[in-house]
């Protein structure tokens, strides 16, 4: 018989209060579920006030935290996630930047897919629902001014990312990460670390770390069309774009950095097979789509309007 499952979520907010309380609540705001879990923050910033507003905010409401040593960069406060997961009594650990938020339907596809799949290791979502400043294209104008990019089906053919064999990055190509991490069994959180010297990409790198864990047997990692889980915040100014300093049509972005990719690409290159660093043999599981487009639209309403500054 499978261990009970008992989930661990914690927001890692650095800065921006009115977002990080809005990844809380959404935290705390779910439905149609039977698992035990718990809402833990972790505060991890270089921002002293932001710490002692965040603080006062846990102690007011009653919610679990831990403020950890932070040096600014993405890596080292996930990492410091994974340190305060393995001294907690759960069998997993969901991890959402601070300023992206959850759907009320994300603990529902989490316990979903465990007990479907109950040794899972690594879990990362392929579609992502996004909102941004402006329009850009068939985006949905929202109440807060902004605009969400959304998926109406949690279904599309994959085939043409899901590369099979060698990698692009193999050969000095770009790809932006092929899904997004969200859901961690306590062996990745005791034995994979993220790279605090990756400040852009820290999360391709580890994904080709979990893909050879994969093909070792090490671990299982598998990928999920579910795009009513979670939403990332293109509007949000973080550490990647700071670190990118691009600006594409009037907007920060996330751009390429030479000096980390080549030493994504050299690490890969180190270890992998060459034919073999593809996501093609990453398992997808195809969900049902548990919120609606509607619905989604109406959820973000009430929440992204509420706690955007």
């Amino acid at each position: 018989m499978c261990k009970e499952i008992k989930l661990m979520i914690c927001p890692l907010v650095s800065s921006d209060v009115p977002r990080a309380i809005r990844c809380i609540q959404t935290a705390l705001n779910q439905r149609n579920y039977t698992i035990k879990y718990e809402v833990h923050l972790v505060i991890n910033s270089v921002d002293s006030s932001f710490v002692s507003q965040m603080v006062k905010y846990c102690e007011n409401n009653k919610i679990p935290y831990v403020v950890t040593k932070s040096d600014g960069t993405p890596s080292t406060g996930k990492n410091t996630v994974f340190e305060y997961f393995m001294t907690k009594d759960f069998t997993h650990l969901s991890q959402l930047d601070g300023d992206d938020f959850f759907y009320p339907t994300f603990l529902q596809h989490v316990e979903r897919h465990l007990k479907k799949y109950p040794n899972t290791d690594a879990m990362a979502t392929c579609p992502c629902d996004s909102i941004f400043p402006r329009n850009n294209g068939n985006d949905i104008p929202l109440t807060s001014g902004n605009f969400g990019c959304l998926w109406g089906i949690n279904y599309v053919d994959y085939r043409s990312n899901m590369i099979f064999g060698k990698d692009p990055l193999v050969d000095g190509i770009s790809n932006p990460n092929y899904a997004r991490l969200v859901l961690f069994s306590r062996k990745v959180a005791e034995s994979y670390r993220y790279d605090p010297e990756v400040i852009v990409g820290e999360d391709l790198k580890i994904h080709y770390d979990f893909l050879w864990g994969h093909q070792n047997d090490e671990l299982s990692y598998w990928f999920t069309s579910a795009s009513d889980m979670w939403v990332r915040d293109g509007t949000s100014f973080g550490i990647q774009k700071r670190a990118s300093n691009t600006v594409e049509n009037g907007d920060y972005v996330i751009a390429r950095r030479d000096d980390m990719f080549y030493k994504v690409r050299d690490h890969v290159l180190s270890k992998m097979i060459h034919d073999r660093t593809g996501p093609g043999e990453i398992p997808i599981v195809f969900a049902p789509q548990l919120l609606g487009y509607q619905e989604k639209i109406d959820f973000l309403n009430e929440f992204e309007k509420k706690y955007s500054n």
